[in-house]
């Protein structure tokens, strides 16, 4: 990949540096150090620190007085709120799911592809003290969530012949197992009308997901999940229960023919 960017001239390498130290940052963590980031990101410690520099000064880093330590900054906040407006479906979606959370006592979250991950746009939990803990921003794997199996299973031939190629160079050698199991997956999602995930990606989850097409011209394909933790639903509640119910509401925010 860094040899194609590198002879592709439109492709500004100080943009995508950049880039890839916010990307440094995950979910749950305070603050990193330039080391810490230049590990993560395989960049010299003496470009992130000037990366570093330069990202505090346009507001989209923030540095720690005391340990020097860097956090994203409030003007990235403001550029997610400007990506999650952009997508209307959320303005659909939102109440019916908070409806569904709460009849069904689940989890249930909206996500789209970002690469070989979904990206969680909106997301609703039920009053139970015990539930799935992923938040707007959460990022899961395509190919072992329920979320990411039904995604896939509804995306035409051909872009799903180039989605493996991304799968393939990101799993490697685990690729051809994880390949044969989305394929069951596909299968499965034509023949029920949902994917499912239980346990496989976290034990202690169940897990249901349908594929939600292009909602509007211009916008992506996205996908629905629900979930709950295995010790509350069993592989038959999910089954009879949540995935009909899952499906239905489907229907409400994007119907399919």
């Amino acid at each position: 990949m860094q040899e194609e960017d590198d002879k592709d001239r439109l492709f500004v390498t100080a943009l995508a540096r950049g880039l890839q130290v916010l990307a440094a940052f995950r979910p749950g963590e305070s603050a990193l150090s330039n080391l810490e980031i230049a590990k993560r990101t395989g960049l010299p410690k003496s470009t992130v620190s000037r990366l570093t520099y330069t990202l505090t000064k346009l507001g989209h880093l923030s540095q720690d007085e005391h340990s020097g330590f860097y956090r994203l900054g409030v003007a990235l906040l403001a550029l997610g709120s400007v990506v999650l407006a952009s997508y209307d479906i959320r303005q659909v979606a939102g109440p019916l799911m908070r409806e569904f959370a709460l009849e069904n006592n689940v989890s249930i979250s909206l996500a789209m592809r970002d690469g070989t991950d979904m990206v969680y746009l909106e997301t609703c939990r039920s009053q139970s003290r015990v539930s799935v803990q992923l938040t707007v921003g959460s990022r899961v794997p395509i190919a072992t969530t329920a979320i990411g199996r039904a995604f896939y299973a509804g995306l035409p031939d051909s872009t799903r012949r180039q989605l493996d190629g991304e799968l393939a160079a990101r799993y490697g050698e685990r690729w051809p197992a994880l390949q044969q199991r989305l394929q069951q997956a596909s299968a499965e999602y034509q023949r029920c009308g949902y994917s499912a995930s239980f346990g496989e990606y976290e034990p202690d989850v169940m897990a249901v997901g349908v594929h939600l097409p292009s909602p509007n011209p211009g916008q992506p394909p996205m996908s629905l999940n629900a979930s709950g933790p295995a010790f509350a639903f069993t592989t038959e509640v999910m089954q009879q229960q949540v995935a009909p119910a899952l499906i239905a509401l489907r229907q409400r925010i994007v119907p399919v023919a």
